[in-house]
């Protein structure tokens, strides 16, 4: 019963922190519909997130063990030393398998080597860790770690399905604002852990009210992304009703805005209003691809 427990809590920690890319395969969904892949190829490339994006939450949990133990936080992998090396053992295993499936299915496994090795370098405090910062604590390589990482990992997606290709790149594009107006914001709730501990991150560095200016930017800025690549006809023009979900976006915006861009109760609708926005956008643009 013990162990059954404990399989439930690491599974539990492979899909936290929840994001479009899994437990929900939003992204792998996405890609599909846009290069109107089989579905086959579908099933292939699920069986490739499930594995890897595990891989890649665990492995940062089981390195940030003291961060959450700086900032009060316990969990499996802070309370349990033998289940934090078995969850070792079993990083390990999906990285193994993920690596083989983008290897015998991917047509570009350089993707995957470059996904790979920045997610690993990322968390990584046992190996190069020991003597180097990790990217995750430093704001500049933590930016630059999700700035290659993401529209790679979606250009290897696509390579499940078809050659890479203009219209690949465009959805990297658009992507990679997407994931990045939320990766300014997500070291917020782990500030007093990063100060304790002595990081720079994002968080550390600059204020609430920058990060949340600069959040607001980016998505606006992925907004834009979807009008031109549909105007210069890259992506289809049923693709348009992504846009809609803007208005909950500009009503957000105007809300904090009027706010003087502080995070306080009075703008936790709008804040709701942004994670509805990005949702909602990416399953119209998902179902208006499939046209």
């Amino acid at each position: 019963m013990l162990i059954f427990k404990n399989i439930i809590e690491i599974l539990k920690l492979s899909a936290y922190p929840p994001n479009f890319i899994y437990p929900i395969p939003f992204l792998t969904l996405l890609v599909f519909s846009m290069a109107n892949g089989s579905f086959q190829s579908l099933l292939i490339a699920m069986a490739f997130t499930y594995t890897f994006y595990p891989a890649v939450n665990l492995w940062n949990h089981v390195n940030d063990v003291e961060e959450d133990k700086h900032s009060g936080r316990t969990n499996i992998l802070t309370e349990n030393s033998a289940v934090r090396k078995a969850t070792i053992v079993l990083i390990v295993v999906l990285y193994a398998i993920s690596s083989v499936i983008a290897y015998l299915k991917s047509r570009c496994f350089l993707f995957f080597l470059i996904c790979f090795l920045l997610t690993w370098a990322y968390s990584d405090r046992m190996f190069l860790g020991r003597i180097a910062l990790r990217l995750k604590d430093y704001y500049i390589t933590e930016i630059m770690t999700f700035a290659l990482a993401y529209p790679s990992f979606t250009l290897l997606l696509w390579s499940f399905f078809d050659n890479l290709n203009f219209k690949a790149i465009a959805l990297a594009t658009t992507v990679t604002l997407l994931t990045l107006s939320g990766a300014v914001l997500k070291d917020l709730k782990d500030i007093t852990g990063d100060e304790l501990a002595g990081l720079k991150t994002l968080a550390v560095v600059f204020s609430p009210k920058t990060l949340l200016k600069t959040s607001i930017t980016l998505h606006w800025l992925y907004y834009i992304s979807i009008a031109l690549f549909v105007f210069f006809k890259i992506y289809s023009m049923f693709n348009v009703v992504a846009l809609i979900p803007s208005i909950m976006l500009l009503y957000a915006t105007i809300k904090l805005s009027k706010n003087s861009w502080r995070l306080t109760f009075e703008v936790s609708n709008a804040i709701k209003a942004i994670v509805l926005s990005a949702i909602t956008s990416l399953i119209l643009l998902t179902v208006s691809s499939l046209t």
